[in-house]
Protein backbone atom coordinates (compact mmCIF):
# COMPACT_ATOMS: atom_id res chain seq x y z
CA UNK A 1 0.00 0.00 0.00
CA UNK A 2 3.09 2.40 0.73
CA UNK A 3 3.50 2.64 -3.43
CA UNK A 4 -0.07 3.23 -3.83
CA UNK A 5 -0.36 5.80 -1.42
CA UNK A 6 3.48 7.56 -2.24
CA UNK A 7 2.55 7.47 -6.43
CA UNK A 8 0.22 10.73 -5.50
CA UNK A 9 3.13 12.97 -3.74
CA UNK A 10 5.48 11.00 -6.93
CA UNK A 11 3.03 12.20 -9.95
CA UNK A 12 1.60 15.43 -9.25
CA UNK A 13 4.75 16.21 -7.15
CA UNK A 14 7.61 14.74 -8.68
CA UNK A 15 8.89 13.54 -5.22
CA UNK A 16 11.17 11.05 -5.48
CA UNK A 17 9.99 7.22 -4.70
CA UNK A 18 12.13 7.09 -1.55
CA UNK A 19 10.84 10.04 0.10
CA UNK A 20 7.22 9.60 -0.50
CA UNK A 21 7.39 5.94 0.44
CA UNK A 22 8.45 7.69 3.89
CA UNK A 23 5.61 10.07 4.05
CA UNK A 24 3.24 7.50 3.14
CA UNK A 25 4.86 5.75 6.00
CA UNK A 26 4.42 8.43 8.40
CA UNK A 27 0.95 8.61 7.72
CA UNK A 28 0.63 4.67 8.29
CA UNK A 29 2.30 4.68 11.65
CA UNK A 30 0.16 7.91 12.56
CA UNK A 31 -3.11 5.44 12.41
CA UNK A 32 -1.46 2.60 13.53
CA UNK A 33 -1.39 1.15 10.31
CA UNK A 34 2.58 0.22 9.21
CA UNK A 35 1.84 -3.00 9.14
CA UNK A 36 -0.09 -3.17 5.79
CA UNK A 37 2.69 -1.02 3.96
CA UNK A 38 3.53 -3.76 1.71
CA UNK A 39 0.60 -5.53 1.73
CA UNK A 40 -1.36 -5.49 -1.52
CA UNK A 41 -5.09 -4.38 -2.03
CA UNK A 42 -6.81 -7.92 -1.84
CA UNK A 43 -4.91 -8.46 1.50
CA UNK A 44 -6.25 -5.53 3.23
CA UNK A 45 -9.33 -5.11 5.41
CA UNK A 46 -12.28 -2.55 3.94
CA UNK A 47 -11.41 0.06 7.14
CA UNK A 48 -7.78 -0.48 5.98
CA UNK A 49 -8.63 0.59 2.27
CA UNK A 50 -10.67 3.29 3.35
CA UNK A 51 -7.54 4.68 5.44
CA UNK A 52 -5.43 4.57 2.03
CA UNK A 53 -7.61 6.27 0.16
CA UNK A 54 -8.28 8.97 2.73
CA UNK A 55 -4.40 9.31 3.09
CA UNK A 56 -4.00 9.55 -0.44
CA UNK A 57 -6.41 12.30 -0.59
CA UNK A 58 -4.62 14.04 1.89
CA UNK A 59 -1.48 13.89 -0.03
CA UNK A 60 -3.00 16.08 -2.83
CA UNK A 61 -2.80 19.67 -3.14
CA UNK A 62 -6.81 19.77 -3.00
CA UNK A 63 -7.80 21.71 0.23
CA UNK A 64 -10.85 19.82 0.72
CA UNK A 65 -11.36 15.90 1.31
CA UNK A 66 -14.49 14.97 0.23
CA UNK A 67 -15.71 11.15 1.66
CA UNK A 68 -19.11 10.07 0.77
CA UNK A 69 -21.05 7.07 2.10
CA UNK A 70 -18.87 5.57 4.75
CA UNK A 71 -21.23 3.53 5.73
CA UNK A 72 -21.17 1.76 2.57
CA UNK A 73 -17.35 1.94 1.78
CA UNK A 74 -16.76 -0.44 5.18
CA UNK A 75 -18.44 -3.02 5.53
CA UNK A 76 -20.19 -3.94 9.16
CA UNK A 77 -19.79 0.09 10.15
CA UNK A 78 -21.70 1.17 13.28
CA UNK A 79 -20.42 3.72 14.45
CA UNK A 80 -18.59 6.88 12.76
CA UNK A 81 -16.81 7.78 16.14
CA UNK A 82 -13.96 6.00 15.42
CA UNK A 83 -13.22 6.77 11.94
CA UNK A 84 -13.40 10.28 13.04
CA UNK A 85 -11.00 9.61 15.91
CA UNK A 86 -8.34 8.01 13.37
CA UNK A 87 -8.82 10.58 11.10
CA UNK A 88 -8.05 13.11 13.39
CA UNK A 89 -4.75 11.28 14.32
CA UNK A 90 -3.75 12.31 10.97
CA UNK A 91 -3.49 15.92 11.74
CA UNK A 92 -4.58 17.40 8.39
CA UNK A 93 -5.43 21.46 8.66
CA UNK A 94 -7.25 20.38 5.23
CA UNK A 95 -11.29 20.74 5.13
CA UNK A 96 -13.23 17.21 5.28
CA UNK A 97 -16.30 16.68 4.55
CA UNK A 98 -18.48 13.43 5.18
CA UNK A 99 -21.44 12.93 2.73
CA UNK A 100 -24.08 10.57 3.25
CA UNK A 101 -28.00 9.76 2.35
CA UNK A 102 -31.00 10.55 4.67
CA UNK A 103 -31.35 7.17 5.38
CA UNK A 104 -28.40 6.82 7.43
CA UNK A 105 -29.02 10.13 9.18
CA UNK A 106 -28.96 8.19 12.95
CA UNK A 107 -25.77 6.52 12.09
CA UNK A 108 -24.86 10.31 12.82
CA UNK A 109 -26.59 11.36 15.70
CA UNK A 110 -25.15 12.95 18.58
CA UNK A 111 -22.10 12.60 17.38
CA UNK A 112 -18.75 14.75 17.08
CA UNK A 113 -19.66 15.26 13.18
CA UNK A 114 -21.65 18.57 12.04
CA UNK A 115 -25.05 17.77 10.33
CA UNK A 116 -25.75 19.56 7.43
CA UNK A 117 -28.92 18.89 5.67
Amino acid sequence: MLENIALIKEVHELLGREKAEALANEYLQKIGLSHIGLYRLNQCSDVEIFYVMFIRALMSKATDVIITTPFSLISNLRDIEPIIATLKLLGSEKNIFILDSVINELHYKEKSCHIVK
